[in-house]
């Protein structure tokens, strides 16, 4: 994770992560109503979202695919070979037909609404998260990071660094 980009960030949402970490200190308990940021920095002026981290998935679209191993595989194959390489290598051994279902499911995710943001397994992740910084008194955040494709980062920052003067 790159520290002074994370750090930059949670600069120019600074009043905003002050009103996200004084609703979490409101929180004696953690729960699915628990309210975390998503920090959208893909454009030129980072945008901050609040949402309840058990509605974190309507936020952020979560992928029932790219977490599969072979899609993995296909993804590192494709930065490497390039698409039309790392598909065939795919479509091709003993693992054809499963890739060639995963692929459909893939395929049918991109078609409705708009694309996953990250894996099943990435939000579960964050809501594990959630919960420990909670414990540490931290509010839990997500960064979309700009890049073809994008890059999602989990974080915490301890309330008290938000709320100090």
């Amino acid at each position: 994770m790159d520290r002074q980009t994370i750090q930059s960030l949670v600069k120019q949402c600074g009043l905003g992560l002050f009103d996200l970490a004084c609703a979490v200190s409101g929180h004696p308990v953690w729960d699915l109503s628990l309210p975390v940021g998503v920090i959208d920095a893909r454009r030129s002026k980072p945008k901050l979202l609040v949402t309840a981290i058990g509605t974190i998935n309507s936020t952020l679209r979560a992928s029932a695919t790219i977490g599969h191993p072979l899609m993995k595989q296909f993804f590192e194959a494709f930065e490497e070979l390039g698409f039309d390489k790392a598909f065939d290598t795919l479509r091709s051994g003993e693992t054809a037909e499963t890739f060639a279902e995963i692929w459909e499911a893939y395929r049918e995710e991109r078609k409705d609404g708009d694309p996953p943001m990250w894996s099943i397994e990435d939000a579960t992740d964050f809501v594990v998260q959630t919960r420990e910084a909670h414990s540490d008194h931290e509010v839990s955040l997500v960064a979309i990071l700009p890049g073809k494709p994008h890059r999602i980062v989990t974080f915490s920052v301890p309330i008290a660094f938000l709320t100090k003067g």
